[in-house]
């Protein structure tokens, strides 16, 4: 199974802002050289300084390890369910 992967948008001039700008994209699977910016599923909000962008990443790093948290305890329980019907 292929999965996307995260990546960085960064632009040196933001069309909207006229300031440097970065945001956390996913890239499609299977496909290292894309580079196309429309139609791109966006994880951070655009026009992030440095600063925010590292924030956000923190941030999805936290929410990772409550999904993982919430899995493990889920497939703990899965387990030991199908140990006690035995």
């Amino acid at each position: 199974m292929e999965t996307s992967s995260f990546d960085l948008l960064y632009l040196e001039t933001d069309p909207r802002t006229g300031q440097p700008s970065a945001c956390l994209y996913l890239k499609p699977a299977g496909r290292p050289d894309y580079r196309g910016i429309d139609g791109k599923m966006l994880v951070t909000a655009p026009g992030l300084s440095f600063l925010e962008l590292d924030a956000e990443i923190r941030h999805l790093h936290a929410e990772l390890d409550e999904v993982r948290a919430r899995a493990k305890k889920k497939f703990y329980q899965a387990e030991a369910a199908a140990m006690a019907a035995v």
